[in-house]
């Protein structure tokens, strides 16, 4: 008998990492026979103070129907974290089964439930058949919050669509004409944009064979423009999506994002995909995922010289970024292409079935 799962998610016409998550994940979960899963489209009801009622009414609306389980998506934050602790009272209130997915993780709010909210998180998603998270220090946290379920630490996901008939990168020769740097993510101070731009600098003093491209938009965009603009080394592409973002990671030899917080971004992700190696922080769920030294390196946060270091490395040992870049191809379509996450969360969620 096939069983019926909800899934809450934002817009999915919209960016965001939970929406290119479940975008990716839905096709798959599609093609299962034994489960059928709706979406629920929740949030985004900017300043309407009514918006959280509305996704409530929508939410009991949806449950009219045999509902099996119900998978919520929440980021731990303020507002994400009140409305679908809502929910959840809702759901016991109705004996309606849910698992929680945390996406996001707020620092600061984990905080503000240490001191407030910890008998309010047990009494509504404290309650959940189980929580699936980003990073192991996660799972700690939920513990230490009494949880009594099992915490997963999971993965975000590769769209296996992208990927068909790909192979490993090729450029990977011993002097390559350019040595391309691709540095793809929201312009935002906290993504490392400008650690990467000050060690490419000093790098290319050295290399004259580098360069560096920056895809993406965001807050910090017009200043990157004015700050680089005698630079002809470094590219700013400004959004990239589709066939465009493919050929940047094609094209590119590594992979950085040093950024100062994450959850698992998908970026790093993508990259390994297409065989890139890979240069990053230890944060968030990248803490508990990358391996340090086999799938690239991690670097300090806010430390532009470790990344010079780092970036250095890849530059003078010859075939380091092919072994990693290999390593990181195989591991990617072993484990983390959207259909095979797709068949582990089935795999976790079944027992509530």
């Amino acid at each position: 008998m096939t069983k019926d799962i909800i899934v809450t998610v934002p817009k999915l016409n919209l960016p965001g990492g939970v929406s290119a998550f479940w975008n990716a994940l839905l096709p798959e979960f599609h093609k299962m026979d034994e489960v059928r899963f709706r979406t629920l489209e929740i949030g985004r009801h900017g300043k309407n103070v009514f918006g959280p009622l509305v996704d409530i009414w929508n939410l009991r609306k949806a449950t009219k129907t045999n509902t099996d389980l119900i998978l919520l998506n929440p980021s731990l934050g303020s507002r994400s974290f009140f409305r679908d602790a809502f929910f959840a009272k809702y759901l016991i209130r109705n004996n309606i089964p849910f698992v929680v997915f945390f996406h996001g993780w707020s620092l600061e709010f984990q905080e503000r439930i240490d001191k407030k909210y910890i008998s309010f998180f047990q009494s509504t998603l404290g309650k959940a058949k189980k929580i699936f998270v980003l990073s192991g220090d996660f799972e700690t946290k939920l513990k230490a919050w009494g949880y009594q379920g099992e915490v997963v630490v999971a993965t975000t996901t590769v769209n296996s669509q992208l990927f068909e008939n790909q192979v490993p990168a090729t450029d990977h020769t011993p002097n390559p004409e350019k040595i391309k740097i691709l540095f793809l993510s929201r312009l935002i101070k906290a993504k490392g944009i400008y650690e990467t731009i000050a060690a490419f600098e000093n790098l290319r003093k050295d290399y004259k064979n580098i360069q560096l491209i920056i895809a993406g938009s965001g807050e910090e965009f017009t200043d990157l423009q004015e700050l680089i603009k005698e630079n002809k080394d470094i590219t700013l592409t400004g959004h990239v999506e589709g066939q465009d973002k493919i050929n940047l990671y094609k094209e590119c030899s590594l992979y950085c994002l040093p950024s100062y917080s994450e959850g698992l971004p998908t970026s790093v992700l993508e990259a390994m995909a297409f065989g890139k190696p890979v240069i990053t922080t230890p944060v968030g769920g990248l803490k508990s995922f990358f391996q340090d030294k086999t799938m690239g390196f991690f670097v300090e946060t806010k430390n532009s010289s470790d990344l010079e270091a780092k970036l250095r490395t890849m530059l003078q040992e010859d075939g380091l970024r092919e072994k990693m870049g290999s390593f990181n191809y195989n591991y990617a379509h072993q484990h983390i292409m959207s259909d095979k996450v797709a068949q582990k969360i089935l795999d976790e969620i079944t027992p509530f079935l």
